[in-house]
């Protein structure tokens, strides 16, 4: 998949890409965290959606 479709992926195509993103980012730890915030814009709310979603993945709170 290319950076273009990602504005037209499906849940189903977009989730595998974000999961091993993150997955890689948390191999990359502190660097990895500080290169995505600056990318970050304070008043981005749809950002901000997307971060509540992943913390409700990691706490177990969605079924699978």
């Amino acid at each position: 998949m290319q950076i273009a479709d990602l504005d037209t992926a499906t849940p189903e195509q977009l989730a595998p890409i974000l999961h091993a993103g993150l997955k890689r980012l948390g191999q990359l730890g502190r660097e990895a965290a500080i290169a995505l915030a600056a990318l970050v814009e304070d008043d981005d709310a749809d950002f901000d959606e997307a971060a509540t979603w992943v913390e409700e993945v990691a706490a177990g709170a969605l079924p699978g």
